[in-house]
């Protein structure tokens, strides 16, 4: 395969491509974290184990994609398309989950309040016929 500058443009978009499927990724844990409650080391295991599988996955996507070379601009632009998705889309992405997330908790907790309500209740009724 002749090596053109095609061949470099393609390799960029990828990599800003392969950048921002890292930046998803990353969102899952983000919203994992923001669901359930972790203690500092566990969040660190996470972040740890984000950059590593985000590491190998960009290892074979560079070597995939420029037959078998890993070059340096490739994974600059990948951190590139992972910070733009971050700083942009990543940020719109997380103001709705946030907001549809607030809003779930308080249907949920009103719902929590009604079952304990009724439960108290059968608990009196029946307590009080013993």
């Amino acid at each position: 395969m002749e090596y053109t500058h095609y061949t470099d443009l393609n390799s960029m978009l990828q990599a800003l491509a392969a950048g921002i499927i890292m930046g998803v990724y990353y969102d899952v844990f983000r919203f994992m974290r923001r669901m359930i409650h972790f203690s500092d080391f566990t969040v660190a295991l996470q972040d740890i184990f984000f950059w590593l599988s985000s590491a190998v996955y960009l290892f074979f996507v560079c070597i995939r994609l420029n037959n078998g070379y890993i070059r340096i601009y490739f994974v600059l632009f990948a951190l590139t398309g992972w910070a733009m998705y971050y700083g942009t889309l990543g940020r719109i992405i997380f103001t709705i989950f946030d907001f549809v997330i607030n809003h779930l908790r308080g249907v949920f907790n009103k719902i929590k309040n009604c079952i304990m309500s009724i439960l108290s209740k059968i608990y009196i009724i029946i307590k009080g016929e013993s």
